[in-house]
């Protein structure tokens, strides 16, 4: 009898417990022997393996249990050191588990959790990353396109090269003509592609409907097509496609064309597809609008600026408010952007920045270098600082060419009281201004890092501030602060002594009227540099 205990002999665990609390784990558990043999299974170890328990006690786990034989050289391993070895295999079944053998006494105790629920959360993560790497190189390709061959060529590139398609298309809508034209790559039938270049608005075939209506399309089979197109089902039938996808292009709130994806399989718009195609069409929109835009206009600069800044989005409990003040040359384009992104959990990323340059790569550059921004704020749930080093990298990888100056924050869902964070990162660029209710200007300056595209290996700070309701965020380009007579800071420091008298005066008005009163406050004259200023009021 043990004893020693203050009020008597300890209490001891009844015979057999520990093998019915072993058998009670809703894990596989299992007992190995000295010689690999299999001495005692749980419940959920034999329905794991799918084998009875007296078909595999007393026998060797990789004879006994099909698909165990790499478990054989860890478990090995945990016996000849002594020590908790950790794996993943499967167990004589499809599903994997992570097994854990664990040295006691001469014998090994293994215990193995299911991974499958980790295994499939990391395909759906690697599955978003790659259409985020592909909406990127979309948005790549299309931030240099000037012109509407350009735009159908890499739009064709890409479905043929990253989605595996047979069939790229490109309609652009004349709303005066009233008519769909639309430019491939001999792709299909020559017959058909000549057929398909240029049809009347109200033609009975997919892409004119489209256009028409603004919906898209999905034919997961001909069948879809002769349902739904009888008219053309034949012709389309000729083109040897059996599945595709025809999706509006938008820009401006305005149906500029539709984006043709086809496949001679059934079967072949997957969701992943689709999401892909939905989000190239976003990029696509803005590109055809701004192609059209550069040859129906002489003032080019100025349009392909105003045509690559993304448009704000609407519906959000943040009020935002945007302007771009071109240069004095009207002969030039420049670098500077802004951008907001919703992202979930109520928070909302804002981004400025500006490439070096005042001409049209420049403006391609910055085409590149927004998408981007934009894309990698998605793709890692809008960290500032991991985006900004992976747009450090795609600058890099992808050749983008001159650096650019880049402040990009998230600015978070109320929490108590109100209060917002705002968490930002600064890639040389001026510092964001906070003007809370009180006036008291704070400018968001703090030790300067490098520009994008100067180190991939630049290592990117996130910095976070609270935003009390009723406050405004200025993120501004460098031309709102910068002078010949000044540098950055004495320019920030002006800017900052003027917002708080000017956000108190304009409490009441909107956002946008505010931005109109800084600038005519900021710049008296001319402006000799491009500017670029994005607000958001907190409620």
């Amino acid at each position: 009898m043990v004893t020693g205990h203050a009020d008597g002999p300890v209490p001891a665990v009844p015979p057999g417990w520990w093998q019915r609390a072993l058998a009670s784990i809703p894990d596989p558990v299992a007992v190995l022997g000295p010689g690999w043999e299999v001495l005692w299974v749980s419940p959920a170890a034999a329905s794991a393996s799918g084998l009875r328990p007296q078909e595999v006690l007393g026998r060797v786990l990789w004879d006994a249990v099909p698909g165990t034989s790499t478990s054989e050289e860890p478990l090995r391993r945990a016996a000849r050191t002594g020590t908790t070895t950790t794996w993943e295999a499967r167990i004589g079944g499809p599903r994997w588990y992570e097994l854990q053998a664990v040295p006691l006494d001469g014998l090994l105790l293994v215990v193995a959790r299911s991974t499958d629920e980790r295994r499939s959360a990391a395909a759906v993560v690697a599955g978003l990353l790659e259409r985020t790497r592909l909406v990127l190189e979309v948005s790549t390709a299309l931030g240099a396109a000037r012109t509407l061959e350009e735009v159908a060529t890499a739009v064709v590139a890409v479905a043929t090269e990253k989605l595996g398609a047979d069939y790229g298309g490109l309609s652009v809508l004349d709303r005066a003509a009233r008519r769909v034209r639309t430019a491939s790559r001999a792709q299909v039938d020559p017959d058909v592609e000549a057929a398909w270049a240029d049809l009347p608005l109200d033609h009975p075939g997919p892409a004119p409907h489209v256009c028409r209506t603004g919906q898209e399309l999905v034919f997961h089979e001909l069948a879809d097509v002769r349902a739904q197109f009888p008219a053309v089902a034949a012709r389309i039938q000729r083109s040897g496609l059996r599945s595709g996808v025809v999706v509006p292009l938008v820009a401006e709130d305005a149906v500029v064309g539709a984006l043709t994806i086809g496949w001679r399989e059934d079967g072949r718009v997957s969701p992943g597809v689709l999401d892909v195609v939905r989000a190239s069409a976003a990029a696509t929109g803005q590109a055809v609008r701004r192609a059209l835009l550069l040859a129906d206009r002489a003032s080019a600069a100025e349009v392909l600026q105003r045509a690559l800044l993304a448009p704000l989005p609407r519906g959000l409990d943040v009020e935002l408010a945007a302007r771009y003040l071109p240069a004095g040359r009207r002969d030039h384009v420049g670098g500077d952007w802004h951008d907001a992104v919703p992202l979930d959990g109520g928070r909302l990323a804002l981004v400025v920045g500006d490439v070096a340059g005042h001409d049209v790569e420049a403006a391609a550059v910055m085409g590149r270098a927004s998408g981007a921004v934009r894309s990698f704020l998605l793709a890692v749930d809008g960290l500032p600082s991991r985006a900004l080093t992976a747009a450090d990298d795609a600058f890099h990888r992808l050749e983008v060419g001159a650096p650019a100056t880049v402040v990009a924050g998230v600015l978070g869902p109320p929490g108590r009281g109100g209060t917002r964070s705002w968490r930002w990162a600064n890639a040389g660029h001026p510092p964001p201004l906070l003007c809370p209710p009180g006036g008291d200007v704070r400018v968001l300056g703090r030790r300067p890092e490098l520009l994008l595209g100067v180190d991939r290996s630049t290592h990117r700070t996130d910095h976070v501030v609270a935003v009390p309701p009723g406050s405004v965020l200025l993120l501004h380009t460098d031309g709102l602060v910068e002078r010949r007579d000044r540098d950055l800071d004495e320019g920030t420091a002006a800017l900052a002594g003027l917002l708080g008298p000017l956000v108190a005066e304009h409490a009441g008005a909107p956002l946008q009227v505010l931005l109109d009163a800084v600038l005519a406050a900021a710049l008296p004259g001319e402006a000799a540099d491009d500017v670029v200023v994005l607000a958001a009021r907190t409620p």
